[in-house]
């Protein structure tokens, strides 16, 4: 049974890895785009620091890489929520929408969270969905992700998409 993971912001794809994409600013106020892995990906692009491979790239450029920042949203028990994270067997949802706040009574500036454990959750059958937003300085050639439940599991679909076609050799 394939278990639902949340990956939180920005991802890059680099030889085939999907890769955390984060912001870094140096000393002379110049800011890059900062990627680091434990897993070895390319020694030509990335460096060797202590356990951590890190790859800067000048931002404000153009990059033959796939990148996107990823949102993940769910209908649960009819009602729309933003998937916050996935963490100790919980799902952590954040009811953003106005008519989800309303059938929870939150005022305005309520920001409660809502927990639900991960084997609950999934046994209400949620549709979960992940958006995709582009990143200026890379690529965009990812489709959004989907789970579908079929045959009393989920499965991701168009999970290989663009960016399975790239790496077929």
């Amino acid at each position: 049974m394939m278990k639902i993971e949340k990956k939180v912001g920005k991802r890059i794809l680099i030889n085939g890895k999907e890769l955390r994409l984060d912001t870094y600013c140096n000393n002379d106020n110049m800011w890059f785009w900062y990627i680091y892995t434990k897993e070895e990906v390319d020694s030509r692009l990335f460096s060797k620091s202590g356990e951590y491979f890190k790859l800067f790239l000048k931002m404000d450029q153009k990059y033959p890489y796939s990148a996107y920042e990823g949102r993940m949203y769910c209908i649960y028990l009819g009602y729309k929520y933003d998937i916050e994270n996935i963490w100790h067997g919980l799902f952590i949802l954040y009811p953003n929408e106005r008519k989800t706040r309303r059938y929870l009574k939150l005022y305005d500036h309520d920001d409660s969270r809502i927990e639900v454990p991960y084997e609950e959750f999934i046994a209400s059958s949620p549709i979960i969905w992940e958006e995709r937003k582009p990143i200026s300085d890379f690529v965009f050639d990812v489709e959004p992700l989907v789970y579908l439940f079929k045959d009393n599991s989920y499965i991701e679909e168009n999970l290989h998409g663009a960016w399975y076609k790239r790496n077929i050799k």
